[in-house]
């Protein structure tokens, strides 16, 4: 299984004028399933584009097994290719698809007989080798593409939204099978997405890019418990923002922070005294990190302990339910709105209007500098 290195790789287009991929640098191990995720044009496509073969980088190298790639062709790297649009060949049968490649490099019978059926098998397609592709909906189709691609013996995955025509309930499943597939075949894969979820389901280490840049890379859990940045910290699941500034430094790495205009005073970790004294700040907390108490709540009677959780008040604005869960809209007195996420099932009888008591955990809280423009850093874009 190789391993894939990008050394400081730089990409322009347009005679320097458009550049696409600033300065990375990343290293992905041996049978790491890997995703780069991160919103149009951040130079995801590209960056798989130059490991693939398919662009020369313009400063930098591309390393596969320790080895500078520059010059070898897509077809001597040792990679399969599988698309959005599976470039299947409606004309050819199923079997012949995953011949095709087999016989363009000019294997010898037995050798593309053993592999085709390995490959079949392993997708569970072999059954349906007389067929035409016609016959398969998407998954068919798709697993059809990834047998071509491991018949001719691939240790690289490439897949650029492999699950993007897929319906979203059969693309949840059929991700876990492409996951399963991966693994039990010893494969290095390298997956771009535009959806976060997918990449946090099934993902070893996910990369985040924008603008060209590498912003943090990690594993899901990593990524989505400490965020380095505003942009991952919104990117990657539901987070509510407030502004803030620190009204105090407390002992043992602690700080309290005052929501603007008024609002309620919250402590937070400092972790390593990156932050003084009234230093603007953004906090960030998850939607589903947000507890929702009714006013005169009895705290001590309860059979949990909420003794670590701080409370401050606010208004409910509204509420709706979305099957598997609810979602709650609550503003605090200085018009400042949040959300919170329950389970569907969570009981309640909270009505519009009402004043509730919000629970936040001092470990839920993240802590970011004020940018100069929270409006860019909040953008998805």
């Amino acid at each position: 299984m190789p391993t894939i290195e990008l050394v400081k790789v730089t990409k322009t287009f347009n005679e320097g004028k458009v550049l696409a991929v600033d300065n990375i640098s990343v290293r992905i191990e041996h049978g790491e399933y890997v995703f780069l995720i991160g919103p149009t044009g951040c130079g995801k496509t590209t960056t798989l584009r130059m490991i693939a073969g398919l662009e020369e980088p313009t400063k930098g190298k591309v390393l596969i097994d320790e080895k500078d790639v520059k010059g070898i062709p897509p077809e001597d790297r040792d990679m399969g290719f599988i698309f959005q649009h599976f470039e299947i060949f409606d004309h050819l049968t199923i079997w012949e698809n995953v011949t095709f490649g087999l016989e363009m490099r000019g294997y010898d019978d037995d050798y593309i007989i053993k592999e085709a059926e390995k490959a079949l098998k392993t997708v569970d397609l072999l059954q349906y080798a007389d067929e035409y592709p016609s016959i398969f909906g998407n998954p068919g189709l798709q697993k059809l593409g990834i047998a071509r691609a491991i018949a001719t013996g691939a240790k690289i995955l490439i897949m650029d939204e492999p699950l993007g025509s897929l319906d979203p309930k059969v693309s949840k499943v059929f991700r876990h099978e492409l996951r399963n597939l991966v693994k039990d075949l010893g494969l290095t894969a390298i997956h771009v997405t535009h959806n976060q979820e997918e990449s946090m389901a099934i993902a070893d280490k996910i990369i985040i890019m924008r603008g060209g840049k590498l912003l943090q890379m990690g594993s899901p859990y990593e990524l989505y418990e400490n965020p380095d940045s505003i942009f991952v910290a919104n990117f990657l699941g539901e987070t509510n923002f407030l502004q803030g500034f620190v009204l105090k430094l407390l002992e043992d790495k602690e700080m309290e922070i005052r929501i603007r205009l008024g609002g309620p005073k919250l402590n937070t970790n400092n972790f390593n005294n990156k932050f003084n004294l009234d230093d603007n700040v953004v906090i960030a907390f998850r939607f589903e990190n947000v507890y929702l108490f009714p006013e005169g709540y009895d705290f001590k009677t309860s059979q949990y302990d909420w003794s670590n959780m701080q409370f401050f008040k606010a208004i409910l604005e509204n509420s709706r339910f979305i099957g598997a869960t609810k979602r709650f809209y609550l503003y605090l007195d200085n018009g400042d709105k949040f959300i919170s996420v329950k389970p569907g099932n969570f009981e309640e009888s909270f009505i519009p209007g009402q004043r509730l008591i919000i629970g936040i955990h001092k470990d839920d809280i993240h802590v970011f500098k004020a940018p100069e423009n929270i409006l860019y850093e909040l953008s998805l874009s």
